[in-house]
């Protein structure tokens, strides 16, 4: 019955077809939009005025990770960064939590904010990390899922820092 189905084009087909889905869904605009909470807009570390850039970041997550190896050697993008954090891995919360009591937190206090933190991003929206919102005005001015490489990245925040 089978016999003569062109298997090899189906199945190239069929796999171009999931590349493309992952390919959008890693970088296409948020099939809803990011919700910016009181708590998110207030609480996100470090605190910084307007403009900002929110980073809703899983410290275990390969792309979250490789988004902040660019990040940590750009001083100047770095002043306007604030993140939220996510959860998405096993493993996530002890290594925020590490973080923050590394960045001088108590370790209660890292705990109270990570605990109210992650319930404000799973609100927010967010579905994949990292996820930025440049924000300005108390709004969002562009949002980014997902990420492939800093120089794209960091081109795309800095025009929407400058389009303010």
């Amino acid at each position: 019955m089978w016999k003569g189905f062109p298997w090899p084009r189906v199945l190239v087909a069929g796999g171009l077809i999931l590349a493309l889905g992952f390919l959008w869904a890693w970088t296409g605009v948020p099939r809803e939009p990011v919700v910016l909470t009181p708590w998110l807009m207030a609480e996100a570390w470090p605190r910084r005025g307007e403009p900002y850039v929110l980073v809703f970041t899983d410290p275990l997550c390969p792309f979250c990770q490789r988004l902040e190896a660019g990040l940590a050697g750009d001083d100047a993008l770095k002043l306007y960064v604030r993140f939220a954090p996510v959860l998405g891995h096993e493993g996530s919360y002890e290594a925020w939590l590490l973080r923050l009591v590394h960045e001088g937190w108590s370790e209660d206090e890292a705990r109270v904010w990570l605990e109210r933190g992650a319930e404000e991003a799973r609100a927010s929206g967010v579905r994949l990390t990292p996820t930025t919102v440049v924000v300005d005005g108390g709004v969002s001015k562009k949002t980014l899922v997902g990420f492939t490489a800093y120089a794209r990245w960091r081109k795309e925040v800095m025009d929407a820092l400058a389009g303010r």
